[in-house]
């Protein structure tokens, strides 16, 4: 299971799921001897629901967090992303907060059940009253460099004014001036420093012959650096080299 998270798991131009993460994945199921397992991408909050409660079952790219500590079997890191950060309209001069206790004021919106949604739960972010959650959002605009970035939603939200913040990291939201020049990110969540690994997971109460088997995989792709090979091939400006140090041997 999966969700759609530019630069590593996007749909190409043949409408197929593909990306890093997705070769990622690809290689280590093939050294489990498992290559005829399905992938799917779904909503994040589907995809996070459904690798709770399913046996054999697993999930990526996903953040290791206390509450979800004991939800699942954590395989491993695939890579690292910056963490979210509270995007809004360049022009709305309200939005130039300093705290994320000034954001309370305002409406936040965010995909269901992602790490930073439940990390401004537990900072006292109230659903329905300043964070409010979307559907599922597959929408995408394309730009001339052939990136492609995802939440076509959300910025209609925020130009509509359903919303004043969207929460989600600064990359996804990668637009050329003729598409983005209107959004800002007012505030980051993390520490520039210490970005947010995405990891491998499966329900912990999978066959145990599965979850070893991915488990063995993983670690042999790791160690031999097969899998920090695949995270950074075809990479000749070096954009990707930090993100897949997640995964390097």
């Amino acid at each position: 299971m999966s969700e759609l998270l530019p630069p590593f798991q996007v749909f190409n131009d043949a409408g197929q799921f593909s990306g890093r993460a997705v070769d990622m994945m690809e290689v280590i199921l093939k050294e489990a001897n498992m290559e005829e397992s399905e992938i799917d991408v779904m909503p994040w909050a589907r995809a996070y629901k459904t690798a709770t409660k399913e046996k054999n079952v697993a999930i990526f790219s996903i953040a290791y967090s206390e509450k979800r500590k004991n939800l699942f079997h954590w395989i491993g890191p695939l890579y690292a992303l910056e963490r979210s950060s509270l995007i809004g309209l360049n022009h709305r001069e309200d939005l130039a907060i300093t705290s994320l206790d000034d954001a309370k004021r305002f409406r936040v919106c965010s995909e269901l059940e992602t790490y930073s949604y439940q990390q401004l739960q537990t900072l006292g972010f109230e659903q329905n009253k300043n964070l409010f959650s979307l559907n599922s959002l597959l929408n995408t605009f394309r730009t001339p460099d052939g990136s492609v970035a995802r939440p076509a939603l959300r910025i209609s939200l925020l130009r509509n004014g359903k919303c004043d913040f969207v929460l989600g990291p600064w990359s996804t939201y990668a637009f050329d001036d003729s598409i983005g020049k209107d959004l800002k990110s007012f505030l980051y969540l993390g520490d520039p420093e210490s970005p947010l690994v995405l990891n491998l997971a499966i329900n912990p109460k999978s066959d145990p012959s599965v979850i070893s088997a991915l488990e063995n995989a993983y670690n042999r792709l790791r160690k031999s650096g097969k899998l920090y090979d695949v995270c950074t091939q075809d990479d000749p400006k070096k954009l990707h080299v930090a993100s897949c140090e997640a995964a390097a041997p």
